[in-house]
């Protein structure tokens, strides 16, 4: 019940806090709080700077005490929130903080949760300006509205609410230990088949065991309605994506199409950008035209599911990497594609070990759905915990 509760803005109910410049103490060492040394995984202070006066940047300007809160303003909905802990007391933080230092009549780890509620986040989501790095003021914050009851339910409140978050943060680490475990495990069985060859594999180029293309190297008119322009990022570590695909008209698909036809049953490979040599296969009859993509043709002689797993093996990856030229935007050319080597055994064991993958692929996906599942059943307790802390049902 929230009868004896009340309701100010934040700035009713924080104290006063102090601005330094520690290049006045040129030779004095103090730690530096950035706005990089919370995380918004585990909403503690993590690594800070030891720095001496002479060397603070313009923007260590806020004194800390044990357990104020800090608020990054700075893309405030990364939830890059903290308690200043005791050994960092006295130190400096950015100004890319707010400081939240309470009244005597708030519990200053009840005031650390509810930075974390909805209409608190929504607020910030709403205030927030600015394209780049998108803010809100210190203003903004103090404007908020926080309910409260007496120090002691805000105790009993903090301390349920203590004991629940550890419990999540145990379960969501456990959650997220097992997503990586079930990935590691397909990666470590792709790298152990493709390492401990037996005998009768071949290393054969890509261009000699299947047809190699790529796409167009033009840039089309777009339109809003037309073909779908295949671009490396619709290559998804799932499969094809057709989402935020731009259109083409029906001349400019036909031209490229002659290039490169893509049909049901081939491989496309991502050529360019950070995800380059991610490879999926196009599983259903699509018309679309490529760019940025490199095109494996479909081969009778060849297992398609054999051949696009080791493309998603440790050891094509690291190849990639190698054959990769560009600066910021690194690519692999045709040429380096075709000559893409590639372990090829007899069909009827491409076929065999085609089907292996995928069953344990299939099996892995299943493994991560029911993990993410998981931790997406953690975070909505999470936010329900929270709601029912502050509107007096906890």
């Amino acid at each position: 019940m929230k009868a004896r509760w009340q309701t100010k803005p934040f700035g009713e109910v924080l104290q006063k806090t102090e601005t330094v410049n520690p290049q006045q103490s040129p030779q004095r060492e103090f730690e530096y709080i950035d706005v990089s040394s919370v995380s918004n995984a585990t909403f503690q202070i993590g690594a800070t700077q030891r720095l001496m006066g002479k060397d603070a940047p313009s923007r260590a300007r806020k004194l800390v005490r044990a357990n104020d809160v800090l608020f990054a303003t700075i893309r405030p909905t990364l939830q890059r929130i903290a308690v200043v802990p005791e050994w960092l007391d006295g130190q400096v933080c950015s100004t890319g903080y707010f400081v939240l230092r309470p009244r005597p009549e708030i519990n200053h780890r009840y005031l650390f949760y509810s930075l974390f509620t909805k209409n608190f986040t929504r607020q910030m989501e709403s205030l927030q300006k600015g394209a780049s790095y998108p803010a809100v003021t210190d203003g903004d914050v103090k404007a908020q509205i926080i309910s409260f009851p007496s120090l002691s339910e805000q105790h009993r409140i903090v301390a349920l609410l203590d004991k629940a978050f550890d419990g999540i943060a145990t379960a969501k680490a456990n959650a997220e230990k097992n997503l990586q475990n079930a990935r590691a495990l397909f990666e470590s069985h792709l790298q152990s088949v493709f390492t401990e060859r037996g005998e009768g594999w071949v290393e054969k180029p890509l261009g000699a065991v299947c047809e190699v293309k790529d796409g167009t190297h033009d840039s089309p008119k777009y339109v809003d309605e037309g073909i779908p322009f295949v671009t490396q990022k619709n290559i998804r570590e799932d499969g094809l994506s057709l989402e935020k695909t731009k259109f083409i008209l029906q001349e400019d698909h036909d031209n490229f199409y002659r290039r490169s036809n893509a049909a049901c049953g081939d491989i496309l490979i991502s050529m360019i950008g950070a995800n380059r040599g991610m490879a999926c296969i196009v599983d259903e009859e699509q018309i679309f035209s490529i760019k940025n993509v490199g095109l494996v043709k479909q081969n009778p002689a060849v297992d398609q599911r054999f051949l696009l797993y080791f493309l998603k093996s440790p050891q094509a990856a690291r190849h990639v990497q190698s054959v990769s030229k560009g600066g910021a935007q690194e690519f692999v050319g045709l040429t380096e594609l075709r000559k893409f080597p590639v372990p090829v055994p007899s069909l009827e064991l491409q076929n065999l070990l085609g089907e292996r993958f995928q069953s344990l692929r299939d099996e892995t996906q299943r493994l991560e759905s029911l993990y993410r599942q998981k931790l997406a059943a953690l975070d909505d307790l999470k936010k329900s915990l929270l709601h029912q802390a502050f509107s007096g049902q906890l």
